[in-house]
C-alpha cells in the first residue's frame, strides 16, 4: 500500500521482549505467558504457522520477513472461538517490515487480512477456504477463494474491527468497521452449513473443528490484536467484546501445545513423482485430529502465494531464485518446528541416509516413522509423466543419477545393524523386499548410464523397433540445466531388452519430469 512507510530498526509496544533470544526460548515464554495471561483469549502459538512470531503476552504478531518470508504470507489463529452469540474483535496494524522483494508490486509487499476461520481449515489460507472469511487491505472481501471488493483499503494505523453475529436467522454475518466508521456487513452464511451454532454436537477430541475464530494472515506487517476492553478495543454497537465469549460459555478453546514425546514424526522417503505428497495429504485428511503439519519446500512455495508461479511452461530464473530461497526457508523452518511439539510430516525425497539423520537429530524425543513409497517402476513412469503435463518442469538427469545411486532403504532403530533412529518403517506400496529388488537394479541400471552407455540403449532399442533418438536439450529458462527427453522408449513390437526392469527404469529415467529436487 503506497502509504506504508519502513519500519524503525526497533520497534516498541506496551511490552517489550528481548529480540536477541532465540526461538525455543521465545516459544516457552509465550506458551508460559498463555497460560498466566489474564485474559484467555490471546493468538495462539499452537495455532499458527511456524514462520508466525507471537510477543507481548499473546497479543503481538508478525512473520517473518528476511529473505524469501518476505514473499509469504503467515497467519495465526486465537485461542479461543464462538459456537454461538455476537461477538467482535479488533486488530491495530502497527508498522510494515523492511522487506527485499523488489520483483514484488509495491502494493503487494505489506498487506494484512483479518477474519474468522473454522479451527479445522489451514491456518495459512485465511478467506480462500469455504469454511473462512476475510477482509484484507487491498479493500476486499474473501471466501471460499472468491474476492469481492468490500469496504476500503487500510494500512499502518488503522483499527480494524471484525464482527461476527450468529444469532441472527435464517443467516448468520461477518462484518467490519475501520477506525470506528461502519463498514457494513461483508457476507451473510448458513451456520449449520458449517456445523456451528448452540445446538451443534462436536468431537470431544477436536472441539476447535466446528468453532469459528479470529483469524489474521500477514504479510510484511506487524499487528495488534484486541479481544477485550482492556486492551483496547471499542466494541460495535450490538456486539460483545470477543473475550466474554468465555464468560458467556459459547466459547471453545482451540489446540494447545503437547509433549514432544507425544508428538509424531512422519519422514517421506522416495524418488521424484513416486507418490510421497499424494499420500501424505490423504494421511492429513484422513487424520484431521492430530493436526499433522507438512514441512516441505513446494509447501513454501505455495505459501509465497505468487502470481503465475505454477502455471506450466512459464518458468524462469525468478522460479529458480525462489526455489532457492524455499530451500534455505525449509532448513530455518525445520529447525523452529523442533522447538514447536506438534505432529509433522517432512515432505521431501530423503533418499540420502545422512540427510535423515541430520533432520531426525533436532527430534530425538519425538515417535519418529519413515514412510516409504516405492511403485514398481511402470508405476513411476506412469506418475512422472502426469506430473509433468502438470507442473511442466523436469528433474535434472545428474541430480536423478545421484539420488539412485545414493539411495538407502531406511531401517528402524531396532533394526540388526541400522544405524537410524526410526521407530518403525512402514512401506506403504512396495513392501522392503521388492522395493530392495528394484533399486538394486536401478542401481546397476544407473552405473551403466555413468558408463556413458546410453547411446548404447539407444541402439539396443532401436534395432528391433523404431525409437525416436534421444534429444540432449538444454533448458529454455536460462538456468543451464540439461534435461533428457525422449518421446517414448516403449518398444511397438513385443521386443523386450534382457532385463524388463531395465527396460522400464530407463523409460522412467529419460521422461522423469518433476517440479522440484531437494534431498
Amino acid at each position: 500500500l503506497s502509504h506504508f512507510t519502513m519500519a524503525p530498526a526497533k520497534r516498541h509496544f506496551p511490552c517489550e521482549e528481548d529480540e536477541s533470544s532465540t526461538h525455543q526460548k521465545k516459544a516457552k515464554q509465550v506458551a508460559l505467558e498463555q497460560l498466566l495471561s489474564p485474559s484467555p483469549v490471546v493468538l495462539n502459538s499452537a495455532d499458527c504457522n511456524l514462520d508466525f512470531n507471537i510477543e507481548c503476552n499473546g497479543l503481538v504478531g508478525y512473520g517473518l520477513n528476511e529473505e524469501g518470508f518476505g514473499y509469504c504470507w503467515s497467519g495465526a489463529r486465537a485461542t479461543a472461538g464462538i459456537k454461538n452469540g455476537r461477538y467482535c474483535y479488533g486488530c491495530v496494524v502497527v508498522s510494515p517490515q523492511p522487506v527485499d522483494t523488489d520483483d514484488t508490486a509495491p502494493d503487494q509487499r505489506h498487506l494484512c487480512r483479518l477474519g474468522v476461520s473454522r479451527g479445522d481449515d489451514a491456518v495459512g489460507a485465511l478467506g480462500e477456504t469455504k469454511n473462512s472469511f476475510g477482509y484484507g487491505a487491498t479493500g476486499r472481501f474473501s471466501n471460499a477463494g472468491k474476492f469481492l471488493k468490500f469496504g476500503d483499503k487500510f494500512g499502518v494505523g488503522d483499527t480494524i474491527v471484525c464482527c461476527i453475529d450468529l444469532e441472527s436467522k435464517p443467516l448468520a454475518s461477518i462484518g467490519f468497521s475501520k477506525n470506528g466508521k461502519w463498514l457494513g456487513t461483508a457476507f451473510q452464511f448458513d451456520v449449520g452449513s458449517l456445523g456451528l451454532g448452540a445446538d451443534s454436537s462436536f468431537s470431544k477430541d477436536s472441539p476447535w473443528e466446528w468453532a469459528l475464530f479470529p483469524h489474521v494472515l500477514l504479510k510484511n506487517v506487524v499487528v495488534q490484536m484486541q479481544f477485550s476492553v482492556e486492551q483496547g478495543l471499542v466494541p460495535q454497537e450490538g456486539f460483545r467484546p470477543w473475550a466474554f465469549a468465555v464468560a458467556d460459555g459459547n466459547a471453545v478453546m482451540g489446540p494447545s501445545f503437547s509433549y514432544p514425546k507425544d508428538c509424531e514424526l512422519m519422514m517421506l522417503v522416495g524418488l521424484p513423482a513416486s507418490g510421497k505428497t499424494t499420500w501424505a495429504e490423504k494421511w492429513v485428511k484422513d487424520h484431521s485430529e492430530k493436526r499433522y503439519v507438512l514441512l516441505g519446500t513446494n509447501l513454501i512455495l505455495e505459501q509465497m502465494k505468487v502470481p503465475g508461479l505454477l502455471r506450466k511452461n512459464n518458468y524462469s530464473e525468478r522460479f529458480d531464485r525462489l526455489m532457492d530461497k524455499a530451500t534455505a526457508m525449509f532448513n530455518v523452518i525445520l529447525a523452529r518446528a523442533a522447538n514447536v511439539p506438534r505432529n509433522y510430516i517432512i515432505d521431501q525425497t530423503n533418499v540420502y541416509k545422512n540427510a535423515r539423520k541430520r533432520k531426525l537429530k533436532p527430534f530425538k524425543d519425538y515417535q519418529k516413522t519413515a514412510v516409504v513409497v516405492f511403485p514398481k517402476p511402470e508405476e513411476l513412469t506412469r506418475r512422472s509423466e502426469k506430473r509433468f503435463k502438470e507442473m511442466g518442469k523436469e528433474v535434472p538427469i545428474d541430480a536423478l543419477n545421484s539420488m539412485i545411486a545414493n539411495y538407502v532403504l531406511p531401517k528402524s532403530k531396532d533394526f540388526p545393524f541400522s544405524d537410524e533412529d526410526f521407530d518403525q518403517v512402514l512401506f506403504v506400496e512396495l513392501n522392503r523386499d521388492e522395493s530392495q529388488k528394484y533399486l538394486d537394479q536401478m542401481k546397476q541400471d544407473t552405473l551403466s548410464l555413468s558408463n556413458n552407455n546410453l547411446s548404447t540403449l539407444a541402439h539396443r532399442g532401436s534395432s528391433h523397433s523404431s525409437v525416436p533418438a534421444l534429444q540432449n536439450q538444454r533448458s529454455s529458462t536460462g538456468s543451464g540445466i540439461h534435461h533428457w527427453r525422449a518421446h517414448s522408449l516403449i518398444s511397438q513390437t513385443n521386443y523386450r531388452m534382457p532385463s524388463q526392469v531395465s527396460n522400464l527404469y530407463y523409460n522412467f529415467l529419460l521422461t522423469c519430469k518433476l517440479f522440484s529436487v531437494v534431498k
